[in-house]
């Protein structure tokens, strides 16, 4: 067997040291198992010590820069200078997660090779340059201006995509001048050039000792789509794709939705479109005065242009303040003033636009085809360039992969406002309606993979639609799925939060190749292993594998949590229902013991023997590997780890080849909970570690199952019945760390309609809730009983629980006399904790008529019977409850009847 590993393979490049001549290029540990230090200065240093022979950071000049901070982790980047100037893009990036006091990813783009550098003093005087800088804008804009002028060294290996030659984007013939990369270090002017008719930012650089441009790059950060938004659009809220630029007012009107907002107080006796962190100005032709009123109220019909402002000026507003609530300090700090918005700009062109050189940044709407600042996608799309500006970032913005995360952005945004779920995947369903379609290929359900053999020849718009696919299917996977709108919204703020630390941590690139796509892909998962200990990066992971971004783990192994379960993340509803988990009676060495036999009802208080399935369905040999065990009492609202007892822990001593399963176990234990027991099982090891290994903080348990393939659960209490009788059991809703609002729905669905099903639960419970399908048949001071019939769903809606508070829900089944012979009825009882499902559990009833296989208990003598008993007949049918054997009755309590089963009858 292979030696273990010390670092966790969450992402494919751990352990994947990249090294060329000697020099350590990359590095990544999002488990931040290597270098870990006692803060997260010291990281940084030791970090810094331990490799400095390979980063070689004693042959260049580097200076830090200011330290950014997201939510969970701190970026440092150290500039190379040369001869006291900035070498562009030398950089060294080093990524310390602040709770862990650990490096977990350092890329170092620094510049060893400076023999051949130009002295800064053969550089031409700027105003020798002037001319050529410019001349390229003479033929397509009508004026333009040097704003900012930097002299720098430049190691020329890489320039710029070229945009697509269509309406809005700037001119081939202008992104195109300068000459190919040389590979040579250059000393060179970088420039800010602005134009105007029609208004664009460009970065020209320039050859300061030839005088000769190198490149030119857009800075204009623009959107091609264009977007809507009421609430959230007319489009959405219908569902009526004829809708239109053409569309009569009257016709979009109903569609308004009146919102509160907050605006700066009158001055000059005026109201205007102006807070703390927006402001609606004409800043571009055409002019158009900005809504003034006597009074707050901003009424304006669907058409008029007014409306335009006030609907750019609500969602940017709401935007930013939802986005501060996320944690990311660096944007918070970044983020301290307003930004303009001009909804009458371009001059009437179908284009919008972020300008991060004005003070304060601007956006602009164009009014071609449908406004742009009357569709919220628009506006959340052109707002999410100005998060990568605040966050310091640079991923190429029209041209390479920016327009992904700002696609993502909107549409998991807008989600919020959709309740009838129409149109999720479109980025643009207003702006972009079918009228007035402008691109086919601006969705976030592509089917296109970035390892398609025809990857090349896709455009930009199609890759950032891919990417933004892959960003949207880790949403769906996180919980966007959930019919619940605040599972959804818990989603939302951990991927969005999970992509704005993603840009803290990933360099910046203007590349457009799977190399950049995958970097961001990884930046993710170390974003999200940083903030929640990787509680997402297995279900992001598998979809960077559906996307073609990654590969398919070399080594997966996998606990099914359902029969219906593949080892796919996340993993199906039912995820309490492990196939690959059981329990036997006996120990393997009994005779007649057979482990692979099926699951037996554990017997309290005495040893049980449980043993757990792992499958590998990697392409590699699974090899060092270990499975720990835990039960606790089954519920709903589990926690993970504090309601789990840990049962033991057992390696896997062979080898799992592809495609094959081992048997593991026995566990051994014995249980004290009658009729119950909830049973956990992990698998771990460094190829495929479990996310339990870096979780961090308590979880509901129900994710670290659904989220990890690694993890199954089996949650039932099994019971036989006999049809006529009577079944009773108990079990623990629990509350979490803080007070909660919770729900528990009961669905005995699956039930014969003769079927009734008691309910005692405190009185306490009973008189805080709103009750829907049960009724209320007693109560005391301490307790209320409900009854439930078979066939139906009840609810007991809207009960608080103190932080750790739980409570106990006794269930008493007077079963059908309809039911059938060892069929299975399960009563499904789920908790629904702050508008979040928190947790499953099954009660199954297995209906057992008289039978020579079965003894049966009466609960009021305490005796245990067979069907030959002399007195069988006087019993009633309510006071038989079926057991497999003698020994399951007699470890809850029975004795044997001194006339059927008199060797068991202790008198």
């Amino acid at each position: 067997m292979k030696k273990k590993s010390g670092l966790l393979r969450m992402t494919p490049s751990v352990g994947k040291d990249l090294i060329e001549d000697g020099i350590l290029r990359s590095f990544a540990d999002p488990a931040g198992t290597r270098y870990k230090a006692r803060s997260v200065e010291k990281a940084f240093e030791t970090f810094l010590e331990k490799e400095k022979s390979k980063l070689k950071t004693g042959k260049v000049d580097l200076k830090k820069e200011k330290d950014a901070k997201g939510a969970s982790i701190q970026r440092r980047r150290y500039q190379q200078y040369l001869n006291g100037l900035k070498v562009i893009g030398a950089e060294l990036r080093i990524i310390v997660d602040r709770r862990r006091a650990a490096v977990i990813q350092s890329v170092n783009k620094l510049v060893y090779d400076l023999k051949d550098a130009p002295s800064k003093e053969s550089a031409k005087p700027v105003e020798k340059v002037t001319r050529a800088i410019l001349t390229p804008f003479s033929s397509d804009y009508g004026a333009a201006e040097i704003r900012e002028t930097e002299l720098a060294y430049l190691l020329y290996t890489d320039r710029p995509p070229l945009l697509e030659d269509r309406p809005g984007n700037a001119p081939v013939s202008v992104l195109s001048a300068g000459k190919k990369p040389d590979g040579k270090l250059h000393l060179v002017y970088n420039t800010l050039v602005v134009t105007s008719d029609p208004s664009d930012g460009f970065q020209v650089v320039a050859d300061a000792v030839t005088g000769r441009i190198l490149y030119i790059r857009l800075r204009t950060r623009k959107a091609n789509a264009q977007l809507y938004v009421y609430m959230p659009d007319p489009v959405t809220s219908t569902d009526d794709g004829s809708l239109n630029s053409g569309t009569p007012q009257n016709q979009l009107n109903p569609e308004r939705v009146e919102v509160p907002v907050e605006v700066y107080p009158a001055s000059g006796g005026k109201y205007r479109l102006q807070g703390d962190w927006v402001r609606c100005a004409d800043v571009e032709a055409p002019g158009f005065s900005q809504p003034e009123e006597n009074s707050a109220v901003f009424k304006y019909g669907a058409k008029d242009r007014k409306f335009l402002s006030c609907n750019a000026y609500y969602w940017l507003d709401s935007l930013i303040r939802y986005l501060r609530t996320l944690g990311v300090d660096e944007f918070n700090n970044a983020v301290n003033g307003v930004i303009e918005v001009d909804a009458q700009a371009w001059n009437g062109q179908d284009q919008s636009s972020f300008v991060d050189w004005t003070n304060p940044p601007q956006i602009k709407h164009g009014e071609g085809g449908v406004p742009d600042a009357a569709d919220m996608g628009v506006i959340v799309h052109e707002y999410g360039h100005a998060v990568f500006f605040y966050l310091g970032s640079n991923h190429g913005g029209s041209g390479s992969y920016e327009h992904s995360v700002c696609d993502v952005l909107a549409c998991s945004y807008r989600d919020r406002f959709n309740p009838n779920g129409n149109r999720r995947t479109e980025v643009f369903p207003w702006d972009n309606n079918a009228t007035d379609r402008w691109s086919t290929e601006r969705t976030l359900d592509r089917a296109e993979r970035f390892d398609d053999l025809n990857f090349n020849t896709y455009s930009s718009n199609l890759r950032n639609s891919m990417l933004g696919t892959a960003f949207w299917e880790c949403y769906i996977g996180m919980g966007g799925e959930s019919p619940h709108v605040h599972v959804r919204n818990a989603a939302a703020d951990a991927m969005t939060r999970t992509l704005m630390e993603m840009l803290l941590i990933v360099p910046d690139d203007n590349s457009t190749g799977l190399a950049h796509a995958r970097s961001m892909a990884e930046g993710c998962i170390t974003a999200d292993t940083a903030l929640t200990g990787g509680l997402y990066s297995n279900v992001m992971y598998d979809t960077f594998v559906r996307r073609g971004l990654f590969p398919e783990r070399e080594v997966d192994v996998y606990i099914r949590d359902s029969a219906a379960d593949t080892g796919d993340h996340p993993s199906p509803v039912p995820h309490w229902t492990s196939p690959d988990i059981w329990v036997r009676n006996n120990g393997p060495d009994e005779e007649g013991e057979n482990p692979d036999a099926g699951h037996q009802p554990p017997i309290n208080n005495v040893p049980n023997y449980m043993y757990v399935r792992v499958h590998n369905k990697g392409a590699e040999v699974a090899e060092n590997f270990t499975v720990d065990a835990y039960h606790c009492n089954p519920g709903t609202g589990m926690i993970w780890p504090d309601h789990f007892e840990l049962m033991g822990s057992l390696d896997i001593t062979d080898s799992i080849a592809s495609g094959s399963s081992i048997r593991v176990g026995p566990f051994i234990w014995t249980p004290e909970i009658e009729d119950h027991e909830c049973l956990l099982a992990i698998v771990r090891g460094a190829d495929d570690p479990a996310i339990s290994d870096t979780l961090i903080g308590s979880v509901e348990h129900w994710k670290i199952v659904r989220f990890d393939n690694n993890a199954g659960q089996r949650n039932v209490a099994p019971a036989f019945s006999s049809p006529g009788g009577k079944t009773k059991t108990t079990f623990v809703v629990h509350g979490t760390s803080h007070k909660s609002t919770n729900t528990l729905a009961l669905d005995a669905s699956a039930f014969p309609d003769d079927t009734t099903i008691e309910v005692r639960i405190p009185k306490s419970v009973n008189d805080n809730a709103v009750i829907s399908g049960l009724n209320l048949l007693k109560a005391n001071s301490r307790y209320a009983t409900l009854q439930l019939t078979g066939g139906t769903v009840g609810e007991i809606n809207g009960f608080d629980l103190a932080a750790h508070d739980d409570i106990n829900v006794t269930i008493t089944i007077d079963f059908s006399y309809k039911a059938k012979h060892l069929k299975r009825y399960n009563l499904i009882a789920t908790q629904i904790q702050d508008d979040q499902v928190a947790g499953r559990m099954t009660i199954e009833i297995t209906a057992v008529k008289e039978s020579e296989d079965y003894v049966y208990a009466n609960p009021r003598s305490k005796e245990l019977h067979t069907i030959h008993c002399p007195f069988w007949n006087r019993i009633s049918p309510w006071n038989k409850i079926p057991f497999q054997s003698v020994q399951d009755g007699l470890a809850r309590g029975y004795d044997g009847c001194a006339f059927c089963l008199s060797e068991y009858n202790t008198g």
